[in-house]
């Protein structure tokens, strides 16, 4: 009887420090998700992002009353130029290295259109609403669309980084009838843009943009003729992605060939992708790494597959997110940090949009349910890379 007692007390005792723990965690989640969200300012255009940047977060420290900015040392260090140009466009050069990471969340209440290269490191970004997030490395190119929607960026910290941005506000294309183009032109333009909005792959990186980000970074002039060269080289990159989004996407709505060796290789992207989800590679470097060119990797993916590159990888995060939740008894904070995600509020947010349910929910209705169902489908070790059907959802 003695020893029946024992056991029924060690075993209370066994599940008051497992619920004590989980309590713990849990705490920790929510606190490391306000943390996230400190960051979190809505604003009217890009003048009131320089102005919050300097003033309330504190980052920036304006030099005089000039438009450049060093790094707050207690931030880390860098430097940052704003160059304003005519009809509502401007250039914006960040150098920097900050000691930790930092999330900015903005919700900007003009409408922004913007082009950006990453010289050196990278950068991570996304949409809470849309639950997008994408990643650039070193000599790639993106756009983005601020369309009133939360967005937000990840500055990397211990990292040096080097990113050069052009911003497109409403005046820029509207300044296009002045040059005699049609309010049809104008809304094939909007259209674009509006594509862009939604998380779709973009035609941004080709060699001529390339150059010119590089010519504006090295451009060797001053005063009043260092203004209208990067003028014209702000609407030559707007020209150029104008035109490989009009021309590729006309393109990309045909079936691509691909030969036995290419879908090999594509087969190989995917299984790199897995691979890499905590640091993801880049279009371009995974394009490398499988020896196709990125145009064929995007549309061969997508017809292969059936989803971009992104598309697989966000996939594939939250399948394997689903059995660290589940099957692995993993926290949210561990379960996003072992799908690649460095913030919690995008890891729920990106969840959330796949599963309709907030991973903690989801975590607490279903320990141990998946890890049965990986166990007897077989899969047990290799969750991620053969979905299985939610479980309870």
């Amino acid at each position: 009887m003695a020893k029946v007692l024992l056991i029924l007390v060690s075993l209370f005792y066994y599940r008051y420090c497992e619920h004590k723990s989980e309590i713990k965690r849990l705490r920790e989640d929510c606190r490391l998700m306000d943390k996230a969200n400190e960051n979190n300012f809505k604003i009217k255009n890009v003048d009131d992002y320089y102005g919050l940047m300097n003033s309330e977060v504190g980052l920036f420290e304006q030099i005089g009353s000039s438009c450049c900015y060093h790094i707050n040392p207690n931030f880390g260090k860098g430097l940052v130029e704003r160059i304003n140009l005519r009809n509502g466009v401007d250039i914006n050069i960040c150098t920097m290295e900050l000691t930790k990471d930092m999330d900015i969340v903005c919700q900007m209440e003009e409408i922004c259109f913007e082009i950006f290269y990453c010289a050196e490191g990278q950068i991570t970004y996304g949409n809470y609403q849309k639950a997008i997030e994408k990643t650039i490395k070193a000599n790639e190119c993106d756009c983005w669309l601020n369309d009133n929607t939360q967005s937000w960026m990840n500055y990397p910290g211990k990292l040096p980084w080097k990113i050069i941005s052009i911003n497109y506000q409403e005046q820029f294309i509207n300044s296009f009838q002045e040059l005699g183009s049609t309010p049809g032109d104008v809304e094939a333009v909007r259209s674009i843009l509006a594509r862009c909005s939604q998380g779709s792959d973009c035609y941004c990186h080709s060699p001529d943009m390339e150059m010119a980000f590089y010519q504006i970074m090295n451009c060797s002039q001053q005063g009043v003729g260092r203004l209208l060269y990067l003028e014209s080289k702000a609407a030559e990159i707007f020209s150029l992605f104008i035109h490989n989004e009009s021309v590729l996407y006309k393109q990309k709505n045909y079936k691509i060939y691909l030969s036995q060796e290419d879908r090999v290789k594509l087969d190989l992207a995917k299984k790199i992708i897995v691979n890499n989800m905590q640091e993801p590679l880049g279009i371009a470097e995974l394009a490398r790494q499988i020896e196709l060119n990125t145009y064929k990797l995007k549309v061969g993916f997508k017809e292969m597959w059936g989803t971009t590159v992104f598309g697989y990888l966000r996939d594939m995060r939250m399948e394997k997110a689903r059995f660290l939740l589940s099957g692995a008894r993993k926290s949210v904070i561990e379960a996003a940090q072992e799908v690649g995600y460095s913030n919690p509020s995008h890891f729920t947010s990106a969840f959330r949009k796949k599963y309709g349910i907030n991973p903690n929910e989801y975590a607490k209705a279903n320990r141990g349910t998946f890890f049965l169902s990986a166990k007897r489908s077989g899969i047990e070790n290799n969750i991620y890379t053969k979905p299985v059907n939610p479980v309870n959802l």
